[in-house]
């Protein structure tokens, strides 16, 4: 243990902010790093689960078969996984969701959604009925993925278009 006994004044008022100061930096870090957990990882998925929840936008409850909400709880997952992907990835490494994107993804949920718009209409396709339902539960997975992506890409540009955080980001240049 140290003495500090011999010094002056200034000197332990001095030893004590340069010890608040390193405290401070420590608290700032923890706060950064658990900011950045539930903005960039939680948020997004919370997003997907509310969403493919069975009060929010359930597009599987028509089905009344019990693998079917298996089938219907791995979407959600699935949807959770791809909104935090993409958050990351937008957001940490600077990709842009541009209008291009955004057209794939729009275009993919169509393709998703066409099994169950045709049997709305009653149209099979030319499939037998345990073909159609393994199409549909594939579709519907696709659905989920592809909102999963555009909740992490409204997430990440909501992210990106805030004020700079404390520390400055590393910005990432390709060769």
């Amino acid at each position: 243990m140290a003495d500090y006994s011999q010094r002056s004044g200034d000197d332990t008022k001095d030893g004590r902010d340069g010890r608040f100061a390193e405290s401070l930096a420590k608290l700032l870090a923890l706060v950064g790093v658990a900011g950045h957990i539930v903005f960039y990882d939680v948020l997004p998925a919370a997003l997907a689960w509310v969403v493919g929840s069975a009060n929010g936008l359930d597009l599987f409850s028509g089905f009344e078969n019990p693998s079917s909400h298996r089938v219907a709880g791995l979407g959600v997952f699935l949807s959770a996984v791809a909104a935090i992907i993409t958050t990351e990835s937008l957001a940490r490494l600077a990709r842009p969701f541009n209008v291009g994107h955004f057209l794939v993804a729009a275009l993919a949920i169509g393709l998703a959604l066409f099994p169950s718009l045709a049997e709305w209409h009653r149209l099979r396709l030319g499939l037998t009925p345990e073909q159609f339902a393994v199409l549909q539960s594939y579709c519907y997975l696709a659905l989920r993925v592809t909102v999963g992506i555009l909740i992490g890409a409204i997430v990440s540009w909501i992210l990106l278009a805030r004020p700079a955080p404390f520390a400055p980001r590393p910005q990432y240049t390709r060769k």
